[in-house]
């Protein structure tokens, strides 16, 4: 077991350097925001790769110092969070650094230009409006590609569900009027019923029966 003695020093040193890359990470991704972990867009999945291979770095050599680490991953938290900022203000550097959404589908035409820019194909157009929850071309007024990858689909208004905006108020009044004419028509029934029980129950009725 002489050898375990050994590496004990070593696992207690990759023991303290995870503990503290792992916080550093955690308080990185925190600074960067919700939006970044929902909504990759290109400028942030750079940034989450770089600091994942730079947070890496002193758990994978004992020779590298921690600060390697440590400050690369504070850096470009910070900048990622400072450019967040600027692009709140600035939409022309919003559209550099994030991209902007780009239009597949008018009006049930698929705009085979803007798929060719943006590399997709007729297969991956497909899947991703299924995803969507469009089930037929001819159903979309528009469809955009956001510069997340997801795309966002807006239906045409006869391929929506009805809702009661869609419905005017004469209609309602029929629904009601017919609603309540069923029910009167039940209640009529059913009284009919009650009065012929006696009748039918009544012993020259079983007499006759017999």
């Amino acid at each position: 077991m002489g050898w375990l003695a050994e590496l004990w020093p070593e696992i207690g040193i990759m023991a303290w350097r995870s503990t503290i890359m792992f916080f550093l990470t955690l308080v990185a991704v925190r600074i960067m925001g919700k939006r970044s972990i929902a909504q990759l867009a290109p400028f942030d999945l750079v940034v989450i790769i770089i600091i994942g291979s730079a947070a890496a770095l002193p758990l994978e050599e004992k020779e590298i110092h921690m600060i390697h680490g440590i400050v690369p991953v504070i850096v470009l938290s910070m900048l990622q969070y400072l450019l967040a900022v600027v692009n709140l203000h600035f939409r022309g550097v919003e559209k550099v650094t994030q991209g902007m959404s780009t239009p597949i589908v008018v009006n049930g035409q698929v705009q085979k230009e803007n798929l060719k820019r943006e590399k997709v194909s007729d297969a991956d157009l497909h899947i991703l409006l299924r995803q969507a929850g469009a089930d037929k071309m001819e159903d979309i007024a528009l469809a955009v590609l956001e510069p997340t990858g997801q795309v966002s689909i807006i239906k045409k208004r006869e391929s929506q569900p009805l809702t009661l905006k869609d419905v005017d108020l004469s209609t309602i009044r029929r629904i009601d009027a017919l609603r309540n004419e069923a029910r009167s028509r039940r209640e009529m029934s059913y009284r009919a019923f009650v009065d012929t029980l006696p009748e039918r129950f009544s012993p020259r009725k079983k007499r006759n029966m017999i």
